[in-house]
């Protein structure tokens, strides 16, 4: 059984809701990845689109990084993750620990079997690959226009086994501090050790 840890090492996801919009808002513009109206209300529309949404926040210290969601569950069994952080404060592996968080909150949750992501070569770097060494399902050539110029597309699947096999093989343990796991209570004391 997995558990939805809403804590890692350094971070913490609070519980977004419509009073984030400023707060939501902010973290897409500052990503560089969406272009935000503000007279559209594009947090409102998508925090009420979202299945889970929560402020990404340093933690211990609390300062907000960025914003992570689960949408569009479908009947298929299949769920879509997003995860926008600020490049300029979300730095050295906080991105990969976002997105664990996020792909395991969706697995412990919801009844699905795939958690589907799609990214640009601008924000690959923040999660520790390159364009080159991608490992994307499909790549949808210069499919984005921002920031001045075309960007490829990465599309990225997990499935809920290969999730299991990361989660078993405790390779990623450490991403949730001392005696922690993926399969343990975060609310229970510490495995021991």
């Amino acid at each position: 059984m997995l558990f939805p840890h809403t804590a890692s090492r350094r971070l913490e996801f609070r519980p977004a809701s419509d009073g984030d919009h400023d707060e939501v808002t902010r973290a897409f513009l500052r990503s560089g990845v969406e272009n935000v109206s503000p007279t559209e209300q594009p947090t409102t529309r998508c925090l009420a689109d979202c299945d889970a949404a929560f402020l990404v926040a340093r933690r211990g210290r609390g300062d907000i990084l960025g914003f992570s969601a689960l949408h569009g569950r479908d009947q298929a069994g299949h769920i879509r993750c997003a995860v926008y952080l600020d490049p300029a404060r979300a730095r050295l592996g906080v991105g990969s620990e976002a997105i664990y968080l996020t792909i395991n909150y969706a697995f412990a949750m919801f009844d699905v079997d795939r958690v589907i992501a799609q990214t640009t070569e601008a924000t690959l770097g923040s999660v520790g690959m390159s364009p080159g060494s991608s490992s994307a399902d499909r790549v949808l050539r210069d499919f984005l226009y921002f920031r001045g110029r075309h960007w490829d597309l990465h599309g990225f699947q997990l499935s809920r086994s290969e999730w299991e096999e990361h989660v078993d093989t405790g390779h990623l343990d450490p991403v949730l501090g001392p005696g922690l796991g993926w399969r343990h209570d975060p609310y229970r004391t510490p495995l021991a050790s």
